[in-house]
């Protein structure tokens, strides 16, 4: 999911407060240091070390958190996430990221509460909406994605993976004439999104529009051309390019 960015140690470093002791410190230096190595087991055991000196650090459990995300444990991620919670309960970060690896383990419902309690607190942030029309989308809930995508969008219209989502959900509820544009916005924001290409040619398919569908194809192809559905799209499309789909094909999502 657009989701969560790793928090690189080495920069987190620098804004994290002074701490009260010189063990806490070694432990903090021997994090960077098994993490700068590659040791992503010996520098959560660091970790762990350091919070046993200092429980209340909110950045420490944070990078716990994610450092866990990366060692996909995601249970422990969350309770990572409860801390910092505990800690900080207007940390709208905190109930963000913890929706979101919520919502991977499909616990859905738990996941909205999380995202709303977000927006309760930061309630003009658009990737914030964008994380809950996420998690509605895969639910199927389609009108309430796109409100959300909607939402992000007006709160900033530079959002080009909103726009894409909302042209995607159009064209899964087959809204094919109102997909269209949100996926021009998407490309017009960022050309090189391979994903928007191929729907918009897998939408202009089923408007029998073969020519510009295919135009559409070999764009995205030629962005990713390791994506082995897009060679597919683009070499159906060339083979029935003079016929009317017989049904729709199935709309390829950027993964998460």
């Amino acid at each position: 999911m657009k989701s969560i960015a790793f928090l690189i140690l080495c920069t987190l470093l620098a804004s994290i407060m002074p701490v009260q002791s010189q063990d806490a410190r070694q432990w903090l230096a021997q994090t960077e240091s098994d993490y700068r190595n590659g040791s992503n087991s010996l520098a959560l055991q660091d970790i762990d070390e350091y919070l046993n000196l200092n429980s209340s650090d909110a950045w420490a459990w944070n990078f716990k958190a994610n450092l866990l995300i990366k060692m996909r444990r995601y249970s422990e991620a969350v309770d990572s996430f409860d801390q910092i919670i505990l800690l900080e309960p207007s940390n709208a970060q905190a109930y963000n990221d913890r929706a979101l690896i919520i919502g991977t383990q499909r616990q859905y419902q738990e996941a909205l509460d999380s995202i709303d309690k977000a927006l309760e607190i930061k309630p003009d942030d658009a990737n914030i909406w964008y994380n809950k029309g996420m998690i509605l989308e895969t639910q199927s809930r389609y009108d309430e994605a796109l409100e959300a995508f909607g939402q992000a969008t007006k709160l900033d219209p530079s959002l080009d993976y909103a726009w894409y989502r909302q042209g995607l959900v159009l064209a899964k509820k087959g809204q094919f004439g109102e997909s269209i544009p949100a996926l021009d916005k998407a490309i017009e924001l960022n050309s090189n999104n391979a994903f928007a290409w191929n729907t918009k040619g897998q939408v202009l398919l089923q408007q029998n529009s073969s020519q510009e569908a295919i135009v559409c194809f070999e764009k995205a192809a030629e962005l990713k051309p390791t994506n082995k559905d897009f060679q597919d799209d683009l070499n159906k499309a060339l083979k029935y390019q003079d016929e009317t789909p017989q049904k729709k094909l199935s709309f390829i999502t950027e993964p998460e």
